[in-house]
């Protein structure tokens, strides 16, 4: 099994999860891929390094370190993508790096549903999150800063856009998907996804 059909298996399986907990608002049943073509993903990249990027400059203006802030990168990002008119999921699990013995977050999908069933919306969630936009493209402003700062990655390899086959051979980083839908953030956390809190509807 391939890099790419062992995360888009994850991926239907935390999809499936996620409707047997009766998550609502799913964006997605099942995976459909979108944004293939070179020009779809050169425009994506000019837009994810261009206009988001500088959204979550400014946003984050006064926190220089943003690998402890995925779940609230992974919201805005959202918002904005999803306002432009993309396919975007959200996606809660874990990432491995390097091969290494421990993954980076000490999550689990029966820890998703505890906190999911239980509305626990207090204290660190020790979850990553990341936006799965067109079936196997990945959006995730937290990740980087986590690589340089934990496993020294230089700055010129890394992206916060990019397919599974560019974050896993280039980067070695392993993506682990468990549970799906912004319903989980808008349950664990101050706001909803779905909102339009920024106005980037408008703009």
């Amino acid at each position: 099994m391939n890099n790419q059909s062992e995360y888009l298996g994850m991926l239907q399986q935390s999809i499936n999860f996620s409707k047997k907990l009766e998550i609502p608002n799913l964006q997605w049943n099942s995976i459909d891929f979108k944004y293939q073509t070179e020009g779809e993903m050169r425009e994506i990249v000019r837009v994810v390094h261009g206009e988001l990027f500088d959204v979550v400059e400014y946003i984050f203006t006064n926190y220089p370190y943003l690998g402890n802030f995925c779940l609230d990168l992974a919201s805005i990002a959202f918002m904005f993508l999803s306002a432009k008119g993309y396919d975007v999921e959200m996606i809660y699990g874990n990432v491995n790096v390097n091969n290494s013995p421990d993954d980076e977050f000490d999550t689990t999908s029966e820890s998703l549903k505890y906190e999911y069933e239980n509305k626990i919306n207090e204290g660190e969630q020790d979850i990553h999150a990341w936006v799965g936009l067109g079936g196997n493209i990945i959006v995730d402003f937290g990740l980087p800063d986590r690589l340089k700062k934990n496993y020294l990655y230089p700055h010129d390899v890394l992206s916060c856009v990019g397919d599974i086959e560019f974050y896993e051979e280039r980067l070695k980083v392993k993506y682990k998907p468990m549970l799906t839908g912004t319903d989980f953030f808008k349950t664990t956390n101050a706001y909803d996804p779905l909102s339009d809190i920024f106005g980037f509807k408008s703009k």
